[in-house]
């Protein structure tokens, strides 16, 4: 089996080829944005809807959504759809600034596509008002919290440091990972979605109970705009910035510990370069003073031959 995926990942890199035009690319984090982030936000309000709180089974189908959708994009633009990851690809040259923000551009789009289409997709009656479809989906801390009932009771609450910490812990895993399986070119590597799959899984395992898995500015962003006017117990907008700030702040931190990393990896080339040259150039020198001295004593033995004919060379 392993055999198996080694020889396709081979195959995969041979036949790389050079990057799909940038509208294209564009297009294909559109498309991968709007169906990892509607499945997301389906299938929590659902799953929520009807089975409670579940963090298992949200972890899962997050970390499914963005595999999947991933795949698709992955050989056309990198398959980023998240501009976390846009951004820490921006910052290591991995992507140019122009493409990276149209990147962005378009996976907040998609991701306003797919709240859209959550909105209007989603049953409303007087049993079941619109705000029971939004609250497990809008991302938020405090009242917005998915724990926000349960540790009502005892007067607790998450508030908007814990937000930024798990928010900020989840999207270094996330971007951390997307940054090891995509070349220095910024395609991807063969196993790139199954890998960014277990990283968002681990990720919404880590932050559903405190903020409701932000991960993704986009993701956040979408359903913040949609949901603002549906009664929620807060207003989405008002916390939005917390799901834009820790991924951004994550993503420059990996940014910047891979480029001090690529300098002191180029640094430490340049140093032992030196050290070759220096070394090439006292062989060169110690060769140059045997041959000097073996020269001068042949001229020695040559002058000591004409001086005196009997003068023996092994004595």
């Amino acid at each position: 089996m392993n055999n198996t995926l080694q020889n396709k990942c081979s195959n995969d890199e041979q036949k790389a080829s050079a990057p799909a035009p940038l509208i294209f690319r564009i297009f294909a984090e559109f498309i991968a944005s709007v169906f990892a982030i509607f499945t997301i936000y389906t299938f929590s309000s659902v799953v929520t809807a009807m089975y409670g709180v579940n963090v298992l089974l949200i972890a899962a189908g997050t970390g499914l959504a963005y595999a999947a959708a991933i795949s698709i994009a992955a050989k056309v633009s990198g398959g980023h759809v998240n501009p976390a990851v846009t951004i820490a690809s921006m910052l290591t040259g991995r992507t140019s600034y122009i493409s990276g923000i149209l990147y962005i551009i378009a996976q907040v789009l998609g991701a306003l596509v797919a709240a859209s289409i959550t909105v209007f997709i989603l049953p409303q009656t007087k049993m079941v008002p619109e705000k029971t479809w939004f609250a497990p989906v809008v991302n938020g801390f405090e009242s917005a919290s998915i724990s926000a009932n349960q540790l009502k009771s005892v007067n607790a609450s998450f508030g908007v440091i814990s937000a930024l910490i798990v928010e900020i812990i989840a999207v270094l895993i996330i971007v951390a990972t997307a940054m090891t399986y995509t070349r220095e070119d910024g395609s991807a590597k063969c196993t790139y979605a199954a890998h960014m799959g277990i990283a968002y899984s681990v990720g919404a395992f880590i932050t559903y109970q405190i903020t409701g898995s932000g991960l993704n500015p986009a993701r956040s962003t979408g359903i913040a705009i949609l949901a603002q006017s549906k009664k929620l117990a807060t207003a989405p907008l008002s916390q939005l910035w917390v799901f834009w700030i820790a991924p951004v702040f994550a993503a420059a931190l990996v940014g910047f510990v891979m480029l001090i990393s690529k300098l002191v990896r180029s640094s430490s080339k340049d140093s032992n370069s030196v050290k070759e040259s220096n070394n090439a150039g006292d062989l060169s020198s110690d060769d140059s003073s045997k041959n000097t001295s073996v020269s001068s004593e042949e001229s020695e033995n040559s002058e000591n031959k004409e001086v005196n004919p009997f003068y023996n060379e092994d004595k």
